[in-house]
């Protein structure tokens, strides 16, 4: 009897694990191509993005794998010379959409690994993995990050958190996968000191091998992050903060609750009113802001306070030393929306999760504070803001085109975006 019975159970666990990963081949297709209508041009016609031209592309054109010691910002930057290396033997022409691709890419997984099986030790409904994954694709006010190889390190550290907070893999393949992404997570940026004390939080509740073992990893390459910033001399010395009372207020109401529940399209303009330059309103917002999130986190499960804790050390870091802009005063740059919205994507997605889990909440007065705060994201900010803002085309291609032609020794220019910056440099090698 246990003879017969023993392939029939073995069929079926076969049968259900084909099923899942065919649902969830399903659900990242579907997730790719609500991402790409987004932004169709962000792959159809792509440009460079800021340090795509300025830094990745043309010291890896320059030095080779040398560049991948050369410290950006203070800190090293991985994942992006990586793929400016990798991308080295195509015609210049197709650099853009290679970029483009590898930051879609790294975009998708955050929410396909939240929809996995993996996720389910820490947020059991599948259901509501799926709403949040979906919001995730339909994220508001995320110019600077969307598909931009330059800021895809902020999706990367997400799902760096999501592989620690998740089970630990139980394939040696899963496992090589998780040490990749922690691996070039904490080598792309600094997001790993944000992270060790949610790792080792899940390392104290859930004590094994595996949990060490990532505790470990983010441990080391935090630590190598701090000693290229010590012997780096640090980060390049930036415009005056101009922190106060007065615009950590606007900040936090603007990027943290204005732009997710109503899309920065709503929120820019009343940025102008009278109203708002009288400080009450923002200081409002901003205490109403920190009431929702200690609601939340008191209401909430674990989970969400982990994230909470990485999103607001992630803030934290941020605000005390943004990169935004050479000239004015770096808070007050911030207050103008989109500018710096790639250091709140995190917190955005912290933001609305907290929402969330208000308006699914048991207790009828704080669901409907949290159906009041959902409401606006969904018929609002997220149909505002769905369609991604796209820079005007540059002459890139073109130039590009000349440059295949161009004998060595030829030094040219490129333009590249944001508009109005400095172009892309390259001097012509002798291969």
């Amino acid at each position: 009897m246990t003879l017969t019975a023993a392939p029939s159970i073995a069929a079926s666990g076969h049968g259900v694990r084909w099923t899942r990963a065919a649902r969830l081949l399903g659900l990242a297709v579907l997730f790719g191509v609500l991402l790409f209508l987004r932004k169709p041009r962000a792959l159809l016609q792509a440009e460079l993005w800021a340090d795509d031209g300025w830094t990745f592309y043309p010291q890896a054109y320059m030095h080779g794998w040398r560049s991948l010691l050369i410290p950006y910002g203070g800190y090293l930057d991985t994942l992006q010379r990586l793929i400016a290396l990798a991308v080295q033997p195509l015609p210049l022409t197709a650099v853009p959409t290679a970029f483009a691709l590898a930051a879609f890419v790294v975009q998708l997984l955050p929410p396909v690994f939240l929809i996995s099986d993996r996720m389910a030790v820490a947020l059991p409904s599948w259901p509501l993995r799926l709403v949040l994954a979906l919001l995730m694709v339909a994220l508001p006010d995320e110019i600077e990050v969307f598909v931009n190889l330059t800021n895809t390190q902020w999706n990367l550290a997400l799902l760096a958190l999501l592989v620690v907070m998740g089970r630990p893999a139980r394939s040696r393949g899963g496992s090589a996968v998780d040490v990749v992404v922690l691996t070039l997570s904490g080598l792309s940026g600094p997001f790993m000191l944000m992270l060790a004390p949610v790792a080792a939080w899940q390392a104290w509740r859930r004590p094994g091998t595996s949990t060490r073992s990532r505790l470990a990893l983010i441990v080391v390459t935090a630590a190598i992050q701090v000693a290229v910033l010590l012997v780096s001399q640090g980060r390049p010395s930036s415009t005056p903060l101009g922190a106060g009372p007065r615009m950590l207020a606007r900040v936090l109401s603007e990027q943290l609750v204005l732009a997710p529940e109503f899309g920065w399209r709503s929120t820019y303009p009343a940025q102008a009113l009278a109203v708002w330059q009288d400080n009450l309103l923002p200081s409002l917002l901003t205490l109403g802001g920190v009431a929702v999130v200690a609601l939340s986190l008191w209401r909430g499960p674990l989970v969400l306070r982990q994230l909470a804790l990485f999103a607001g050390l992630m803030l934290a870091a941020a605000l005390a030393d943004p990169t935004v802009s050479a000239i004015g005063q770096s808070w007050e740059v911030m207050t103008h929306l989109p500018i710096g919205n790639r250091y709140f994507t995190v917190p955005v997605m912290t933001w609305i999760a907290m929402v969330l889990t208000l308006a699914l909440d048991r207790w009828w007065p704080v669901r409907t504070i949290g159906v009041l705060l959902l409401a606006p994201i969904l018929l609002l900010a997220i149909p505002r803001d769905w369609s991604v803002l796209s820079w005007h085309r540059t002459a890139f291609q073109a130039q590009a085109r000349a440059w295949a032609h161009a004998p060595a020794g030829t030094r040219m220019t490129f333009q590249i975006v944001p508009d109005g910056l400095r172009p892309m440099e390259l001097l012509k090698r002798r291969d």
